[in-house]
């Protein structure tokens, strides 16, 4: 049996269309005109990975609906490999409106009730059969809910049996997360099964969040996240 790997990456985890104001440093209640774009942590991996020459595919779910026709032909015409994104009916895809506010404020807006791509299931998974990709990019924010977090946490597994390696985009929106804390949790229990963390470094340190007074969110972002050292003596 060959083993040769038919792809160089698969990501994971979320898309959506993206309403970037046109409205260079207006207020979010001023806009007056938004430009679309395909957006989503792992989708933006995709594409990226796709125009650096890497053969690429990508594991989201869209509604049956007019922005997945949106999203899927976007991903069609940048070479990703769509062919294992399912349509699910009964959801939605996702959509994220921002502003920009220069030189630190872009107030993010997520309509993610009932996303499409936190409906991925072990299932999914399997169907994209890990075996032909040399790596899988898994996303921290597809742990959020069930059933994508069993997914992600079965596609880590199977990709460790199939010679592929796991990588992880801690990608922390802390407004999608029932408890801030809880993203930690998730974060920590997949860490021993993947390979490289990618993130910033509040998404670095809302992985180690064990105290929610740490964190706080403005304009639906984490605007500030801190970090106490531990004393010597718990230090042990």
């Amino acid at each position: 049996m060959s083993t040769e790997k038919k792809y160089d990456v698969l990501t994971f985890g979320r898309s959506s269309i993206d309403l970037y104001s046109n409205d260079l440093g207006a207020a979010f209640e001023d806009i007056t005109a938004f430009g679309a774009f395909v957006g989503g942590s792992s989708t933006n991996i995709a594409v990226g990975s796709c125009r650096l020459g890497l053969k690429t595919a990508l594991l989201t779910a869209v509604g049956d609906d007019k922005v997945g026709t949106f999203i899927k032909r976007f991903l069609d015409k940048e070479g990703v490999d769509t062919q294992y994104i399912p349509t699910i009916n009964g959801t939605r895809s996702s959509a994220v409106v921002l502003g920009i506010e220069p030189p630190d404020r872009f107030p993010l807006v997520f309509y993610r009730d009932n996303a499409a791509d936190l409906q991925l299931t072990i299932d999914h998974v399997l169907a994209a059969n890990l075996q032909q990709f040399k790596a899988v990019v898994l996303s921290g924010n597809a742990l959020s809910k069930d059933p994508s977090k069993t997914a992600t946490f079965f596609a880590a597994e199977e990709a460790l049996t199939k010679n592929t390696r796991v990588f992880l985009d801690l990608d922390f929106r802390a407004d999608q997360w029932f408890d801030p804390r809880a993203y930690g949790v998730m974060v920590r229990a997949l860490l021993p099964k993947v390979e490289i963390a990618i993130g910033t470094e509040e998404e670095i340190l809302a992985a180690s969040l064990q105290d929610s007074s740490q964190i706080t969110i403005k304009h639906q972002q984490v605007s500030c996240l801190l970090y106490t050292s531990p004393s010597p003596r718990d230090r042990g």
